[in-house]
């Protein structure tokens, strides 16, 4: 409004102290206020505009011109369409602001703050997603404690937009009534390919890994076509992976589970392919060594920011996919204690174990194919 009533004041004075008739260059100052104020502040400066128009007029000489009253009338025109674009302006603005508002909710609904520490295991947890305007996109996860442990799920789903986050949406509903209900991770696996089948269209599907942990140091893992995770002991990475292939969530059921061990300090990174397959200009890919030093930090923040921050160096800020981060540390379950706070564990990492899997025991069925394998990974490529 600033620059709406400088204008008007240094035509009016040019008008004034001069033989030049601006009389049409003082319609520009509500239409400058006009966009960016509401309607009434806008109706202040289009009768202001009228009334310096009239009395530019009289000072002038110029009611008897003819070609006055036509510049007034447009100015007055002009001035009355500044007022109505003003409130038309103003109302799509709350409407946007509405809109927006609504869809954050929604989003911090699909994936709500995790908490930082969960029955002796430390979590935190990153997204990036690859559409600027929106906080989350395709990519999900997801903790909670059951009577069986912990379970997770981080997943990928096919696309991105608004259908993949809806799809991501009906994901994580399955897996949080499934989760709670099922005795066995590999059942909770079924069932939710089973409940997101009717919401699938031709070319969907989901890519997920879920893993359970109990108190004990056990770990049970899920893959639905997706990359394994990975397990950081001493400064080394693992990948959690039994040698077979599976299909991906809604192509296909039977999926099997495997066991391993970790030990306390031990930290268990779930992720999409936002991080593996993120490159840098010169289409290098974000190498395994670099995941392993940023998991080396202090703790899990600590160690995503560091993670987050090399990997957006790595690809000069352009990241093309969606994005998601699940870190887990195993911290140490002292039984005294009735809350289940942990003691630091991070000391134990040096001389922990090497990690040790197995085929989990109530698994019988290999879902593994040479064909299964090819098309998971033809899945990865087409995203």
């Amino acid at each position: 409004m600033a620059v709406a009533a400088l204008w008007l004041l240094l035509f009016g004075v040019l008008d004034v102290t001069s033989d030049v008739i601006v009389i049409s260059l003082f319609i520009v100052a509500p239409l400058i206020v006009a966009a960016a104020a509401d309607e009434r502040r806008t109706a202040v400066f289009a009768g202001l505009t009228v009334a310096l128009t009239i009395g530019a007029g009289w000072w002038n000489g110029l009611m008897e011109n003819s070609n006055y009253w036509i510049r007034l009338t447009a100015v007055c025109a002009v001035s009355v369409m500044a007022v109505v674009l003003a409130g038309v302006r103003r109302r799509r603005e709350e409407h946007l602001a509405r809109m927006t508002a609504i869809a954050k909710a929604s989003q911090l609904a699909l994936l709500p703050p995790l908490p930082p520490e969960m029955t002796g295991i430390s979590i935190a947890a990153r997204y990036r997603s690859a559409t600027s305007e929106a906080s989350v996109g395709g990519d999900l996860y997801e903790i909670i404690p059951t009577g069986q442990g912990i379970r997770a799920v981080i997943g990928d789903v096919c696309g991105n937009g608004l259908d993949a986050i809806l799809l991501a949406r009906h994901v994580l509903s399955a897996f949080r009534r499934s989760a709670v209900a099922m005795p066995d991770l590999a059942q909770v696996a079924n069932e939710v390919g089973r409940a997101i089948g009717p919401h699938l269209g031709e070319e969907d599907f989901v890519t997920a890994a879920l893993a359970q942990i109990t108190p004990g140091g056990e770990l049970t893992i899920v893959n639905c076509g997706h990359h394994p995770p990975l397990l950081s002991h001493g400064g080394e990475l693992r990948p959690l992976t039994d040698g077979t292939a599976a299909l991906p969530l809604g192509l296909g059921d039977g999926f099997t589970a495997f066991t391993a061990r970790w030990s306390p300090g031990d930290r268990l990174l779930l992720y999409t392919d936002g991080l593996v397959e993120s490159r840098d200009r010169n289409g290098d890919f974000f190498t395994e060594q670099e995941i392993a030093a940023a998991l080396t930090a202090a703790d899990c923040d600590q160690a995503l920011d560091t993670l987050m921050t090399a990997v957006h160096r790595h690809t000069g800020g352009h990241g093309h996919d969606d994005m998601a981060l699940l870190l887990l540390e195993h911290g140490a379950y002292p039984h005294s204690s009735a809350n289940g706070c942990p003691a630091s564990g991070r000391a134990a990492a040096e001389t922990a174990p090497p990690v040790d899997m197995q085929p989990h025991a109530d698994d019988t069925h290999s879902t593994g194919t040479e064909q299964a394998h090819a098309l998971t990974q033809a899945g990865h490529h087409d995203r």
